[in-house]
């Protein structure tokens, strides 16, 4: 009853683009066909745009100037470029790996999972996976000053998106990751990236927006764990999404300490 009226008096407090309830969650979706060319994401923080973690953390380089040398003495010789963390992770990541991939495409997709910062975006073609990623970690007013730290003006929100696709994919057997826009599904395949039916986003610029088809709602903070409860009965939780040993000893340590 409590979590009832305090769904009601979120729902007076909030504009259209909103997802102020599970039900509303699933009326976004509704009408939403598989394999039409629909992709969605989730993101824990609602001030975070769709630019590629690479373009986060790395300034934007100056424009060259044609007939200009262009000398960049901004990075010590210890950083490492976009192309050269890629190139370090690949020389490193063979010994640990099974299968290896055979393209440049495999090695950024498989970067991208690992946490390697990269141009891509991840998405997915489920949408209860994404939802899980706004809000599947549990909030509370601590966690909520911990983010604060260095945004203030912060509220807590998550946010939602869906991507209307009708081109088709890259053909990755003749582009170069580092020259191209769109979307492309891997295929060095992870127990995850399967479990989380996990595309990619890719663009030209890194430091831009992302921007396409797509459409953007905002999930308050007061309805986050409300509605990361329903998820769970539909077994969307750790164990689901990170579907390995992790995923499972996560979830059993959410039911221990309750956080």
């Amino acid at each position: 009853m409590l979590f009832k009226k305090l769904e009601r008096s979120i729902m007076k407090n909030h504009t259209d683009n909103t997802i102020k309830s599970f039900e509303d969650f699933l009326k976004v979706i509704s009408g939403i066909e598989p394999d039409k060319g629909y992709f969605f994401r989730g993101e824990k923080r609602s001030d975070w745009q769709l630019v590629p973690k690479i373009g986060r953390i790395t300034p934007k380089p100056p424009e060259k100037k044609a007939g200009k040398i262009h000398i960049d003495l901004q990075y010590g010789s210890e950083v490492v470029d976009e192309r050269g963390a890629l190139a370090r992770f690949k020389a490193a990541a063979r010994p640990f790996l099974t299968n290896v991939p055979d393209n440049e495409w495999d090695w950024i997709a498989l970067a991208q999972h690992h946490g390697l910062p990269t141009r891509l975006l991840d998405w997915t073609t489920n949408p209860l996976v994404a939802l899980f990623f706004a809000i599947g970690d549990k909030v509370n007013a601590y966690w909520l000053n911990q983010e604060r730290i260095e945004t203030p003006k912060y509220d807590g929100s998550a946010v939602f998106y869906i991507w209307r696709v009708k081109q088709p994919g890259i053909d990755t057997r003749n582009c170069d990751p580092f020259d191209s826009w769109g979307y492309f599904f891997p295929t060095h395949v992870t127990s995850r990236i399967s479990a989380q039916g996990g595309l990619f986003s890719i663009q030209n610029d890194p430091h831009k927006t992302f921007s396409s088809r797509i459409k953007r709602y905002v999930i308050p903070f007061e309805i986050r764990n409300i509605i990361r409860d329903q998820l769970r009965i539909f077994g969307i939780n750790q164990a689901f999404i990170y579907s390995d040993l992790d995923g499972l000893a996560r979830d059993i340590q959410e039911r221990i300490t309750r956080l």
